[in-house]
């Protein structure tokens, strides 16, 4: 009896953690597609796809420190924005994904990797880190805020 008992719990336990880890990989892939929807939304000056992907609450800390409301984040990314940025575009990368979930929050931090050309002409490469807090609403993730800060590119060496 005590070996059944035993048994039984293994495979409780067992199962339940295959559920835990199933269940963390799938909010892992919901978390980093919703990154790419951001980015994707960001560089073509989507505001209706940000609009869906923000929380009612949501702010931004910009790359040059300023606090922006979720109102002056999505009038940024209009259509008059759009049309003076013609001539412009750029082609953003998320690599090394830090993410931490804690049930219905998760911090997720990105390094966002820019490649811009202005007037056909091709800028230097940016990289910036990103972290986003994330909160779940009716089991769908969204995006409640986000901090940019700027990454120094490397620095030639000094001369000796």
């Amino acid at each position: 009896m005590k070996l059944r008992l035993s048994l039984l719990f293994v495979i409780l336990v067992v199962t339940a953690n295959i559920a835990v880890a199933q269940s963390s990989i799938k909010d892992d892939q919901a978390l980093k597609s919703l990154v790419n929807q951001m980015v994707n939304a960001q560089t073509d000056y989507d505001a209706k796809t940000l609009d869906n992907i923000f929380t009612a609450d949501y702010i931004e800390i910009s790359p040059v420190g300023e606090f922006d409301p979720r109102e002056k984040v999505l009038g940024f990314y209009n259509a008059e924005a759009k049309a003076a940025s013609a001539g412009m575009t750029a082609k953003v990368e998320a690599s090394e994904h830090s993410i931490r979930s804690y049930g219905k929050f998760a911090v997720v931090i990105v390094r966002l990797n820019y490649k811009m050309t202005a007037g056909g002409k091709e800028l230097p490469p940016r990289s910036i880190r990103a972290t986003y807090v994330m909160k779940k609403e009716k089991d769908v993730w969204k995006i409640a805020s986000a901090q940019y800060t700027g990454i120094r590119p490397p620095q030639p060496p000094k001369p000796q």
